[in-house]
């Protein structure tokens, strides 16, 4: 079966819908996804922040997204997310060091659709062996 990683490097809002969008696609090609929390996906998928909101790469345009989004019925990336898990065909893992910088080093530290908290080493590996990697 075809793979693909997803590394997640930052915790927008932008980049948390395109994660879960693109996610979302290769599962309904049934491919396997593993999304590795790089620094600022970490930091969004922290459970004392995740419920909160995500911060926006461009702030100014925040509004206006999350009401194209509610518009046009665009779900939240965790919701999105959250069905892709229970499906089983993603796992979501959280890079050590990346959590280690939050103040989060415990897998209860982060929210209930994350799998693992893992070395930069395993990220590495699966890249090598993944049919597609994205990188945001």
């Amino acid at each position: 079966m075809n793979s693909m990683v997803i590394g997640l490097a930052s915790g927008s809002i932008e980049k948390l819908v395109v994660a879960s969008t693109i996610a979302g696609g290769a599962v309904a090609l049934d491919m396997d996804v593993d999304v590795y929390l790089l620094v600022g996906g970490a930091y969004a998928f922290r459970r004392d922040v995740a419920d909160k909101g995500t911060y926006a790469e461009r702030p100014e345009l925040q509004d206006e997204m999350l009401s194209g989004m509610a518009l046009n019925g665009v779900p939240e990336p965790l919701e999105s997310l959250r069905k892709l898990h229970t499906a089983g065909q993603l796992k979501i893992h959280v890079c050590s060091t990346a959590g280690k910088i939050w103040g989060a080093s415990a897998l209860e530290d982060f929210v209930d659709i994350v799998d693992d908290v893992v070395g930069i080493a395993e990220y590495l590996d699966r890249c090598e062996k993944a049919a597609i990697v994205q990188v945001l």
